[in-house]
């Protein structure tokens, strides 16, 4: 692998309208950085970087971009949208990739949301989150925010070959663990589920159970969608991996982007059989947006 490079980048915008992010429980999305050093071979956000003139390939994950205008520019689109709007942060690249050890733009973002009151999910694959436990841990006891933990197996070696810059499934149960024991409310993303490699259902009944042992409030769970753009780089990588299961996954896609009902109808059973076995909510946690409440000062008669 060549080495990576890292490139400043001035944000015309920060916080990104998403009409359709309704449909997942948010109104704007924030990233810090462009591009992701987890490198997931699945990654649909990969499409975001060919808008760079990169490609989705090594330069996703090789070259990436550091927002540094984001605490200013943050601080002002805050003042600019309504209180009770939802933001998600880390919907195209994991915001506590490696980057946030050292530019600390999540940190730097988290603070400013916390002053702010908006409401936030956070989704990631990366135990830095438990850095900012110190902001998290308040936040998440008022339900002001809700951290989503994306796992797809419990399967090590399988998932190095798929994120092959991302935390050991163990280690990600345990950032689960200890933000519920913060107080933070926390989902599991078991999502994209891929078809031939992490949808049989003794694969899903171990992670699911794990899940409900590591004190996840709820799971999402959902089959992954490939895109025109991604499929030839996704079918190089996963027939690579393991053909039989490969071929499976083209079976069951054909040239769609999402799999057939049929499939997508014995997925949904086996997901709501395994998360009521192990007593799991589907349903998010409702969050509220902070409103600090000015202290009355009465003179003295």
């Amino acid at each position: 692998m060549s080495m990576r490079a890292i490139q400043g980048w001035q944000a015309a915008t920060i916080l990104n309208r998403s009409p359709e992010g309704r449909h997942f429980g948010f109104d704007y999305s924030l990233n810090p950085y462009r591009g992701c050093f987890h490198g997931c071979r699945y990654c649909y956000a990969r499409e975001s970087h060919q808008y760079l003139n990169l490609n989705l390939a090594e330069d996703f994950e090789q070259r990436l971009f550091v927002k540094h205008n984001l605490a200013p520019r943050l601080a002002h689109e805050l003042t600019r949208i309504p209180l009770t709007a939802t933001i998600a942060l880390g919907t195209v690249t994991d915001p506590y990739q490696p980057l946030e050890g050292r530019h600390r733009l999540t940190r730097q973002a988290l603070e400013l949301l916390a002053d702010s009151g908006h409401r936030l999910t956070i989704t990631t694959k990366s135990p830095l989150i438990e850095r900012d436990l110190d902001v998290l841990a308040p936040m998440g006891q008022r339900r002001q925010l809700a951290v989503h933990v994306s796992l797809i197996s419990l399967d090590r070696p399988l998932l190095h070959r798929l994120e092959p810059g991302t935390a050991p499934p163990r280690r990600r149960l345990l950032t689960v663990r200890r933000l519920k024991d913060a107080g933070v409310p926390v989902a599991v993303f078991v999502a994209p589920i891929i078809a031939g490699f992490t949808d049989q259902e003794e694969h899903l009944d171990a992670l699911l159970k794990a899940v409900r042992d590591a004190g996840a409030d709820w799971v999402m769970a959902a089959p992954l969608r490939i895109s025109p753009a991604l499929r030839p780089y996704l079918w190089e990588h996963l027939a690579g991996i393991n053909p039989e299961a490969a071929e499976i996954l083209r079976l069951v896609y054909g040239s769609q982007q999402m799999p057939g009902a049929p499939y997508r109808r014995l997925l949904e059973h086996r997901i709501d059989r395994l998360t009521t076995r192990y007593g799991l909510s589907r349903q998010p946690t409702a969050l509220v947006p902070y409103r600090r409440h000015q202290q009355l000062i009465f003179p003295f008669p």
